[in-house]
Parts: C-alpha cells; structure tokens; sequence
C-alpha cells in the first residue's frame, strides 16, 4: 500500500493513507461514506473492518497513561463493542502483571520469579508496544485465567530471542505443551495449540538461561472486537520514542489492528516546564510512524480529560473559569497541551476526540468530583470507574454515529 505523506487536509488524507492508498481504486461504499463523514472520515479503515467482522477479529489497541492503563475505560469500551459487534476475546495484552493494580476484566494474571522491566523507569530495551518486558533469570511462570471459557481458543506468546537464551513451556490448560529455546535474536510469537475449554494459559521458564516476554494474545472462537490495554502509570507521548522500531513494527504487522486509540496529555499538561514545541514535533513524529507500520488502521488521538491540582499554600492559581484559585488551580500547560494534540492529530490525518467535552467542558473534573456518588477521585485527575464509563460511553456513541452513516452509504 502506498502511504501518502502527512496530509495537507483532514479528510483527504485520512482517506489516502488510511484505506486505500492514493491513486488506488476506492470500494464505492468508502467514496459514498466519506462524503457523509466529515471528521470521522479517518475511522473508515475501523468501519470496513466492523462490516468485515465474520471474516477476521476485529482488533483495536489503545495506547496510553494512567486513564488507559486503570483499565475501566477500555474494559467499557470493549463491552460496548463486544455487545453489539461479538466478543473475539482480550486480545493482545502487556506481559503478565504490568504494574501492582492491575485489575483486567474478565480475567485474572498471576507470576511467580519474573521481574517486570519497563521503559518509563528509564531501563535499557528493547521494549514492544507494551512498554515493557518481564525478565527471568531462573525458574518463573505466568498464567492467565479467564472467568469464562472459550476465551483461550486462540493464544500466542511474544517473546525475545537472545544469545543464551533460556527454554520457554508454553501450554493452554489440557493442551500440549510447545517448549522452546530462546536463544537467537529478535522477536518471535509462540503459537499455543488450543485447548478444549480455553480458560487458562501458563508460561513457564524453566531456569536454564535468561528469558524475556514481550506481551501474549488471548482470543475466542467466534468473531467480533477485541478492544486491548497497553496503559502505562505517568507516562507521556514520548513514551513511544522507547520503543524498539522493528519489534513495534513486527507486531502491528502481526495483529493488524483496524484501530489504534493513543491518549496522552495529562502529564504533559500537569509538567510546567514543558517544551510545546519539542513535544509537538515529538509526539507528531511517533504518530507518523504508527500510521506507517499500521497503515489499514484507523487512527484515534484523544485530548486529554478535564484535571485540576491543588493551589500550594499561600499561593494563587486561576480556577477553571479564570478566576483567581485558592485551593484548585488548572494546570498552565494542559489546555496548551490540548491545542497542540489537537492540531497534530490533524496533521497527522487522526480522527481527533475530546476526553474533555465528553466529560461537559471545563469545570467538569470539579463537577465529576462532587457529584454523589463521586464520578473521580479526590487528587481531581482520575475519574473513578463510573466516569470512565460515562466518557467511554460517549466516544463509543460518537464512533457508531460515523459506523450507521458508513452502513446507510453502503446501502444507497
């Protein structure tokens, strides 16, 4: 497929590189559809693959800080998926247990001897889209364990060849056993033979030379969405300048995801001696490279939610409608840090969402935190689960208003 360059318009762009190629002949129906979608015209690569739903799961990745890796939004976002389009299972997930509360849905991880490694503590890589890799010396094992069966039918480990390598057993509960060495180099995917219940995967090292796992896919069955979590606690877009190129390039090739969802801006915005201007080239830079090595996915770039910080004793900040604070102040950089997502997500041909008008504008933390019960916590940064599953609710109406005008021009 042919990339077309960052493009000088939103839907001309979106259209060229994320579908089908520029010069390319165009299926009838996306022409119709992009005449009627307006900014959702950059979803078009996710409406083809929902329309397509029997054929192949449907993969979506969100990539991002704390808001993704709490794992509340996305678990919503998958339901909502899985409920009207299928439910293709986890997919694609961060190796064993990413960070101490990890709490996925619909699932449970364990791991014994394996030490996570991770990109944003400033480690050496190589790291995937995970940002991490869990490390074992010795003897280790991971499992997963899904709360129903049939989510296992599918599974495939990613792990790390290297000089020395230790030997791997990978096996899905009743099912044989694969056993591998490890000792080469490069990424690599263990395919699990699949078992009669799929309801568990266990990964063991077996102690006889170093091993590093990059990240494990789960699936179901029957087709339908797999909505996937690569969060990371206090990370910024710039996390993805950690990434190994061709480790991050093998697996998007790998799970071809028809939407990939990066949400970042929080910590910028909450950092005041941010450079804008460094981190708008930055940030712009990875989303190029992401639509490169994924080109027939959708791109989703979300400003970030609402926030606030306490005003320091004896000092004054500016409140949400601009008056002077006391107790709670609007970071200086986070509505900076807004526009300048905002304008790379265009420039970048993204379908662009705004975390902080699902919420209801400005004021809106102040307002989630009030609220009874309490929609977000009392640091006036975190929304709790019942907000994420209001804002996930509304980014999931807004891709499905783009979806039933795609079907309605397909039809015509």
């Amino acid at each position: 497929m042919k990339i077309c360059s960052g493009a000088a318009s939103l839907l001309l762009g979106a259209l060229c590189a994320a579908v089908s190629g520029c010069g390319g002949e165009r299926p009838r129906a996306d022409v119709a559809a992009a005449a009627d979608l307006g900014p959702a015209t950059p979803l078009l690569p996710l409406y083809r693959a929902l329309a397509r739903r029997s054929e192949n799961p449907v993969v979506a990745l969100q990539i991002g800080d704390s808001h993704t890796a709490n794992g509340a939004f996305t678990a919503r976002m998958r339901e909502l998926f899985a409920a009207r389009f299928g439910d293709a299972g986890s997919g694609p997930l961060p190796p064993g247990v990413p960070y101490d509360w990890y709490r996925p849905v619909g699932i449970r991880v364990s791991q014994v001897g394996f030490r996570r490694v991770t990109s944003s503590s400033g480690a050496p890589g190589p790291f995937g889209l995970a940002g991490l890799r869990q490390h074992a010396d010795g003897p280790a094992e991971m499992q997963i364990d899904a709360d129903e069966p049939g989510q296992m039918q599918a599974a495939a480990v990613e792990v790390l060849d290297q000089p020395g390598g230790g030997t791997l057993d990978v096996q899905a509960d009743g099912a044989a056993a694969v056993s591998l060495r490890t000792d080469g180099a490069g990424p690599r995917w263990i395919e699990v033979p699949p078992s009669a219940s799929g309801r568990s995967l266990e990964v063991r090292a077996r102690g006889d030379g170093p091993v590093d796992v990059l990240a494990w896919r789960i699936g179901g069955a029957r087709p339908g969405v797999q909505y996937s979590n690569f969060g990371t606690v206090g990370a910024m877009a710039t996390l993805m300048a950690a990434w190994d190129p061709a480790i991050t390039a093998s697996e998007l090739a790998r799970l071809r995801p028809a939407l990939i969802v990066v949400a970042f801006g929080t910590n910028e915005g909450f950092k005041d001696d941010l450079d804008l201007a460094a981190y708008e080239q930055t940030y712009l830079a990875e989303l190029r490279t992401l639509r490169a090595d994924a080109p027939d996915a959708a791109l989703g770039v979300t400003g970030p939610p609402d926030g606030e910080r306490r005003v320091a004793r004896g000092q004054t900040g500016t409140a949400c409608d601009g008056s002077p604070a006391r107790t709670w102040s609007v970071p200086q950089n986070l509505d900076p840090v807004r526009s300048v997502i905002r304008r790379i997500a265009s420039e970048a041909g993204a379908y662009y969402w705004d975390w902080r008008e699902a919420m209801g504008g400005p004021c809106s933390m102040r307002r989630f935190a009030a609220a009874e019960p309490p929609l977000a916590h009392a640091d006036h940064v975190h929304l709790k689960a019942d907000g994420y599953n209001l804002t996930a609710d509304a980014l999931f109406a807004a891709l499905m208003q783009g979806y039933d005008r795609y079907v309605a021009a397909g039809s015509r």
